[in-house]
This record gives C-alpha cells, structure tokens and sequence, in this order.
C-alpha cells in the first residue's frame, strides 16, 4: 500500500520566515500530517494481517475439503455375502417377481369370492304412461338380493384351490430368479479377483524382473555379463506391461458387470475374497439329493398338479349348474306388491355344445400329458446340470493341487539356477527360463485356487445348497 509522506513538504514550509500566527498553524497541521501518517500505518499493517489470514484460511480449507475428498475417494472392500445382498436388495427381476405374487395372492381371493354369496341393493324408478288410468305412473322397487352358486360341476372350488397353487408357483420362480441372481454375481465377483489377482502377480513379476536387471547391470560392469542379456530381460519386462493393459481393460469389464448387479458406482467397487480354500469336495449324491427340491423342479411339479386342476375344470363343464337368488323387498310397487320377498332354484343342464366341451377336455388331458414330459425333462436337465458343475468343481480342486505341487518345484529349480549362474554353471537364458516358468506356475496357480472356489461355490447354487 502506497502511503503518501508529507513530512518532507512541511519541513520545507517550516523554513520559511513566517508570522508566529502562521507558525501555529503549520503546527498544528503538522500533527495531523503525522496523526495521518500513523493511521495509514496502522492501516497498512492490519490489512497484511488480515491479507495473511485469509490466504491461511483458504489454504486450510481447501486442505481440509481435499482430505475429505480423498476418504470419500477410498473404495470400501466388499466381500461375495455382501455382493450378493446388495444385488437382492436392487434387483429387478426380484422385485418384478415380488408384484407377481403378490398378484396371485389376489387371485386366490377373487376365486374364493365365486365361491361365496354376493349380496346386493338393488332400487329401481319406473314412470310409464297412465292414459286410461289403467296402470300408476310412478312406481318404486326397492329390495336386497343374494345370489348363492349351489353347484357348477367343482369347477369353482377347483379354480380356487389352483389359485392356491399359483402361489405356490411364484414363489417357485422368485427363488429361481434368486438363484440366477446369485450365480450372476458369484461370476462377476470371482471375474474381479482373477483379474486382480492376475494383475498383482504381473506386478510382481515386474518387480522380479527388475530386480534381475539391477543384477545383470553389476554384472556387465564388471564384465561378466552381455549388454543382451539386460536387453533379453527389458523384452520380458515390456511383454508384462502389455499383458497388464490387456488385463486393466478386463478389470473395467469385470468391475462394470459387478456394477450393473449391486447398483454400486464403478469407482466405489473393490473386492475382497474371504471365502476359504476348497480342498476337497463331498460325493455327487450329496448334490443330486439336494438338486431334486430346487425350486425349477418343485416348479414342474406345481404346473403338473395346476394342470390337474384346468383337467377337472374342463371335465366339470359337462355337468349342470345350479344357482339360489334371493330378494328381500323394502318397497315394491311394479308387481305382486303385498309379497315381500322372493327365491329362485335355477337349473341349467348342457345337452350339446357341438362338440367343444369333449374337445376342450381332451386338449387338457393332452395338455396334462406335456407337463407330466416336461417334469421328466427338467428333472433329467438338473441332474445332468449338477453332474457338469461337479466334475468342473472336481477338476478345479485337482488343478489346484498339481499345480501347488509344480510352483514348489519351480521355486527351487529357479534359487538352483540362481544359484549355480553366480558360478558361471548356467547362462542368463537358464535363469529366465526358470523365472518365466515359475512366474507362469504362480499365476496359473492362483487362478486354479480361485477357479475351485467359483466353481464350489456355482455347485452349491446349482444343488440349492444354503
């Protein structure tokens, strides 16, 4: 801040010969020179004060929105259980299901309303023409009515209990849709941590590599080794980093899918595998036992038992019919007005329909015949469903083991290499040859592991084993 000075323009005029009156006034115009200068002084120095604040607090603050931004930032590790709850929770297809047995709960009480008594109020205003004077004009019929089916061939009291079994039927697909859910994200789950486990044993791969380099590098200097052999190594390191690539955009799919599932943002997503290592599995029986009350077979046995239901409906159609109505008359003028209330017993016998009623029952009888097969088929498609996961969940589990077994071996071929290079018994090329081959046995190692842990857990989901 710029502060003018007026102390050298007043001492200036103070050397002038003036009057002692003129002397008092530059006096006191002196001191308020100096009075202004100090003011502006403090002026001055309160503004840099306050200048000095204000930056300090901005900084602080954007500090401070930084931190929060960067725990904000930091994905929470998710684990398959609370995948799996999380896609419950937003599924769709789930709550889609819900509506529909919900729904079908609301059939069962239609039907058994076909099967109650309805009562009603029924009023009626009549005018007509009185010339002649033979018939009133204004007449009023007032009266409650109950209509009560007596008997329609059980096709009422069929139609309700397979209502009933509507229910049931949706329920059967609601843990269907479930169990599709689940294998969905048990995939999508498992494809993330086989890219990411992948992508880490690249890294350390990498690092294994360098680590080489920064050897063969000493090595060169003092001779012992060619500018090639480094090269060779560096060619190695660049072939990771591609696969790397490769692997990152896998890791954008993978994560992308896992997102779509739970409704989780992408950038909120990180897994976390905390479910044990398989190392055996229980015989096939164990499954096949199980897998015959999943919920599509149960289905298949519903739609049979419905069928059964539309069969006896059908049948039920040839048979007479026989209704009870009722009145009860608060006001009736139109006819027979001193009675007060009146029934009605009605009859209907089909005789000849042309046919369509015998036609309509051997279409459900045909119909029966076709669920009865599809029962067949899905019973057979479970259990071969079941066998496939099995022997795939049986071959992970071996793989596992071999190859547990052949990444042991690899480590010691390779601290043997190591070893035996750093007395000129094997060349460079041995020793890469012995890393790559461990490094591939890692990896191929941990996807095994993962693998039998997938295909235990798609075992379980296929038999519906809690």
């Amino acid at each position: 801040m710029i502060v003018p000075d007026f102390r050298d323009d007043f001492c200036y005029i103070k050397g002038l010969s003036l009057s002692a009156g003129t002397s008092r006034h530059l006096s006191t115009y002196e001191e308020k020179c100096n009075m202004n200068v100090r003011n502006n002084l403090l002026l001055e120095k309160y503004s840099m004060k306050i200048l000095r604040l204000s930056v300090l607090f901005a900084l602080t603050w954007a500090a401070c929105s930084a931190a929060v931004t960067a725990v904000k930032a930091e994905p929470v590790p998710v684990t398959l259980q609370q995948c799996l709850e999380l896609a419950r929770k937003k599924s769709e297809g789930l709550m889609i299901q819900n509506e529909h047995l919900a729904q079908a709960q609301q059939r069962v009480k239609e039907y058994l309303g076909n099967i109650l008594p309805s009562v009603g109020f029924n009023y009626v205003k009549t005018y007509r023409d009185t010339t002649g004077g033979l018939y009133p004009g204004n007449l009023n019929d007032s009266k409650f009515t109950v209509a009560q089916p007596l008997f329609y061939g059980l096709r009422d009291f069929e139609a309700y209990k397979q209502s009933k079994n509507q229910v049931q039927m949706e329920s059967f697909v609601y843990e269907s849709v479930e169990r599709n859910l689940k294998s969905q994200v048990t995939a999508a789950f498992y494809s993330l941590v086989l890219v990411n486990a992948d992508i880490v044993n690249i890294k350390n791969n990498e690092k294994l590599l360098s680590d080489r380099i920064t050897e063969l590098t000493e090595r060169v200097r003092l001779g012992k080794s060619r500018d090639s052999e480094i090269l060779m190594v560096q060619s190695q390191i660049a072939g990771l980093v591609a696969e790397e690539e490769s692997d990152n955009g896998l890791r954008a799919n993978a994560v992308e899918n896992l997102a779509f599932l739970t409704v989780l943002q992408p950038s909120d997503i990180e897994v976390k595998d905390d479910t044990p290592a398989v190392s055996s599995i229980e015989p096939l029986e164990v499954f096949l036992n199980s897998g015959k009350n999943r919920s599509d077979v149960r289905a298949a046995v519903n739609d049979l038992a419905s069928q059964k239901y539309n069969l006896n409906i059908a049948k039920g159609a040839r048979l007479p019919t026989l209704d009870l109505n009722a009145a009860w008359y608060t006001q009736r003028d139109s006819s027979f007005p001193g009675s007060d209330w009146e029934a009605f017993i009605t009859l209907n016998f089909p005789l000849f329909q042309g046919g369509s009623l015998q036609a309509k029952v051997a279409e459900e009888a045909s119909r029966l015949k076709e669920y009865e097969d599809r029962l067949s088929l899905v019973t057979r498609e479970t259990d071969s469903e079941i066998r496939k996961v099995y022997q795939q969940a049986v071959s992970s589990v071996k793989q596992a083991v071999a190859y547990q077994d052949a990444y042991d071996k690899a480590v010691k071929n390779y601290e043997m290499q190591v070893h035996d290079y750093r007395y000129g018994l094997v060349n460079n090329l041995d020793v890469l040859q012995s890393m790559s081959s461990m490094l591939d046995t890692k990896r191929s190692l941990d996807r095994a592991l993962l693998q039998a842990k997938l295909d235990k857990i798609l075992l379980d989901i296929a038999a519906s084993i809690k």
